[in-house]
């Protein structure tokens, strides 16, 4: 499984490409990969003097500070004509087959400034967080039938590897994490 969202990471870093403020002399876009997550920065702040994290992200106008920049990566195929990134971002997490709700993408700016940090869904599993899932997940990834996924989770019970996760509806699993 990807740690990061492919379409995720790209549409950050295309953003960090167009959004940002090339008026500010000696500063550069920074790319930070850790084990846990990767942090953008793109000098400039948000087009409208506001702050991004009291926003409602997903529902943020599109403005350009570059609309050159933008129509030729618009033109590359690496952005759509108009809409918000943060919608295109989440939605690409959300759509993970390995999402979880406690890592998700944090958008960050000042007046000078503007950060996001992609976090690493694998490493966050790894940790003991791990997405319930069912016979519709199974029968998604693996492309078999309800019959096969409902053998594949009765042998995985019996083997001891994963349990039922409670509230989360009926016929809901997790993966049991054992200590290394």
């Amino acid at each position: 499984m990807p740690d990061i969202p492919e379409r995720a990471a790209l549409e950050c870093l295309v953003n960090g490409l167009i959004h940002r403020d090339y008026l500010e002399t000696g500063s550069e876009v920074h790319i930070d990969i850790y084990d846990d997550r990767m942090e953008i920065y793109s000098p400039g702040g948000m087009y409208a003097g506001t702050f991004v994290q009291n926003l409602d992200t997903d529902r943020v106008p599109s403005k350009r500070r570059n609309p050159i920049i933008a129509d030729v990566f618009g033109r590359m195929n690496y952005m759509e004509r108009r809409g918000s990134g943060f919608k295109k971002i989440k939605s690409d997490y959300r759509a993970a087959v390995n999402y979880l709700p406690e890592p998700e993408p944090r958008f960050y700016s000042d007046s000078s400034s503007f950060w996001v940090t992609l976090y690493n869904l694998n490493f966050y599993e790894k940790l003991g967080y791990s997405q319930p899932f069912g016979r519709a997940e199974i029968m998604n990834i693996i492309s078999v039938s309800s019959c096969s996924a409902g053998e594949l989770i009765k042998k995985m019970r019996e083997a001891g590897l994963i349990e039922p996760v409670d509230g989360r509806g009926k016929g809901k699993y997790q993966f049991i994490i054992k200590p290394e």
